[in-house]
């Protein structure tokens, strides 16, 4: 059986901040005694190396780019110390001028003494103030790609505009880019495709359409793409006119680059999924979403990015599971119909009921959504859609009740249902009309562990279910829910995106200007936007 490789691709600070995370679940999974079930293949995420030193290597196949200064003590080189002695043997008769290294935070010296602790608890809603501060994985030498042109967090170096992205991809450091991606691709046996998640308000989104235009044109492969909106901006609460001033400029600015690579991905891209754990998105993301049994602050990276992780990861399982040949052409191939390669995202986490409740009646009882939409400025239909539903973490022990203890679940419909695929089938077909839902089911749950924040609940156990009592339990794992959804839903969101950039007047975009946007290709770009959503318009039956 081929391995089936995906190669995956960061642009943008915050959407690094969602790798680190999206890795360290990975990796702090990995079963190192080779007892434990394992459902997924990390053969497809990952690759097999091997230094000049003959020691064996297995880190991510990714590519990520990142503005100078955004890195702290993440070495270019990836971080691992075999890599950083090579890179440094090459460059032992060169004089070479640095910044002193950056201090690293006690649970970073922890793992490199090796002496980290689940049982140990770390400080890092304080000390986090950048994705490598909380990274547990360390990288291929190729991994690191930083554009050195522009400073992180330096307003006299902003890297805001989408057009100066695709400059920038034009240039050298594009050259240098396709050539890794061409290194990761050629050590493949049956690559399925690449996995894009980029920032989608600053430049890194134009650098992002740049690379995916690439990989359209260079490689028959599937493209999902991720577009996130970070879940605030530094200048989401102004005081003075001033300040509103400059953020109304600030959100204009985000807003075009959001619309105009929403425009070129519905082009190159083979499914796209707008991600953006605000509500709202634009012009400003709005409240947090919220998920009734997890406390996090919107405003910190460290938080949001964790949940959005959380989906990405969960989501993902379908294509990377051992017992499933659904691939990632699959994936854009269902989700994609009548043109409409744009989807919604959701997420329930956790999904949660009584310790001492059965799924059968949970599902029968709820009135609540047991998802809710990540997808920004969007309120998932239940009517004619088509989705692509995973649920991991609950055991079939809690399915239903002996036929001798059954009682009143003896009356129900599902109570015929064997396992908890069946039972979440039968649960979406009465509720969702004219529509289609593929379900796919995990038996672990997401492992809690270190580094992801401390932000459940104490209502809830130790598997993230609820508690019967009141006595002290950590979460170390929990059950949780997402989904792909697509359909007519959809042309709302676009209507009000297309609505809301369409009244920025271009005279008013002057850095866009400076970048090489012109009037008419701005004109343009709204126009195919428009064009895209009608796409979601037309009546269908599934």
């Amino acid at each position: 059986m081929s391995t089936r490789e995906i190669l995956n691709l960061q642009f943008g600070h915050y959407s690094n901040y969602v790798g680190a995370h999206f890795w360290s679940i990975q990796e702090l999974s990995f079963d190192y005694t080779g007892t434990l079930k394992n459902e997924v293949n990390h053969d497809i995420l990952y690759r097999e190396g091997q230094t000049a030193k003959g020691e064996v290597t297995y880190t991510p196949r990714l590519l990520l780019a990142a503005l100078k200064g955004s890195l702290k003590t993440l070495p270019e080189t990836g971080g691992l110390p075999s890599e950083q002695e090579e890179a440094n043997t090459l460059w032992e008769n060169v004089e070479k001028i640095e910044e002193p290294p950056a201090a690293k935070n006690e649970y970073l010296t922890d793992i490199d003494a090796e002496s980290t602790s689940t049982a140990k608890e770390y400080d890092l809603d304080q000390s986090v103030t950048t994705w490598t501060d909380f990274l547990y994985p360390r990288f291929h030498s190729r991994t690191v790609n930083v554009v050195r042109e522009y400073q992180h967090d330096n307003d006299k170096e902003c890297f805001e505009i989408s057009n100066t992205g695709r400059s920038l991809w034009k240039s050298d450091y594009g050259d240098n880019f396709m050539d890794n991606i061409r290194k990761y691709v050629e050590e493949c046996d049956s690559i399925q495709g690449f996995n894009v998640t980029f920032d989608s308000t600053d430049g890194f989104a134009g650098l992002a359409i740049g690379c995916i235009e690439h990989l359209a044109d260079e490689y028959s492969k599937s493209i999902l793409a991720h577009p996130i909106i970070a879940s605030h901006f530094p200048d989401n609460n102004p005081i003075t006119q001033e300040e509103r001033d400059k953020s109304n400029l600030k959100d204009s600015t985000r807003l075009v680059n959001l619309a105009m690579s929403l425009q070129e991905l519905s082009e190159h891209a083979s499914l796209f999924v707008p991600l953006c754990m605000g509500e709202k998105g634009w012009r400003k993301p709005g409240n947090g979403r919220v998920f009734e049994y997890v406390n996090y602050k919107p405003e910190l990276y460290y938080h949001s990015s964790a949940l959005l992780a959380s989906a990405m990861d969960t989501l993902s399982q379908k294509y990377r599971l051992k017992s499933n040949i659904y691939t990632l052409s699959d994936i854009c191939a269902d989700m994609t119909g009548y043109g409409r390669k744009m989807a919604a995202a959701s997420l329930g986490m956790p999904f949660t009921f009584g310790e001492s409740e059965y799924l059968i009646d949970h599902l029968n009882n709820t009135t609540k959504p047991i998802y809710s939409s990540i997808t920004p400025s969007c309120k998932i239909a239940t009517d004619k859609i088509f989705q692509l539903i995973t649920v991991r973490g609950i055991p079939e022990s809690y399915l239903k009740a002996s036929m001798n203890e059954a009682k009143a679940q003896l009356n129900l419909p599902a109570y015929r249902c064997n396992n908890v695929k069946e039972m979440f089938q039968l649960f979406f077909q009465a509720s969702n009309f004219l529509s289609a839902t593929n379900i796919t089911v995990c038996e672990k749950p997401l492992q809690l562990k270190t580094p992801y924040p401390k932000i459940f609940s104490d209502k809830l156990n130790r598997f993230g279910f609820l508690k019967n009592n009141d006595r002290q339990e950590v979460v170390e794992s929990c059950p949780l829910i997402a989904g792909y959804h697509n359909g007519n839903f959809l042309a709302d969101v676009l209507e009000k995106l297309h609505r809301e950039v369409s009244r920025i007047k271009f005279g008013k975009l002057h850095r866009f200007r400076d970048e090489g946007l012109e009037a008419a290709e701005y004109a343009e770009s709204l126009n195919k936007l428009s064009e895209f959503k009608d796409n979601y318009e037309d009546e269908f039956e599934l």
